[in-house]
């Protein structure tokens, strides 16, 4: 039994630095036209990365609106 919930915890540990763990993350955003820009987040994890790399709108006047669309890779 001691094995058991031995391993169990092991494991559970080991998952939760899988899913923190802190490594370079790219956003790729693509522009009007088709060009595209890649921006690298150096140590982040996945959570911090995905708050920066967010797609966005602006309004450049006379009610045209310009679209940023952003992805994490």
């Amino acid at each position: 039994m001691k094995k058991l919930v031995l391993i169990s915890l092991s494991v559970a540990f080991f998952s939760v630095l899988l899913v923190s763990c802190k490594k370079d993350r790219v956003c790729e955003c693509t522009y009007p036209g088709g060009s595209a820009e890649k921006v690298t987040f150096n140590d982040a994890t996945k959570r911090q990365a995905k708050d920066a790399c967010v797609s966005q709108s602006y309004d450049v006047g006379n009610g045209t609106t310009v679209k940023i669309e952003c992805e994490l890779k």
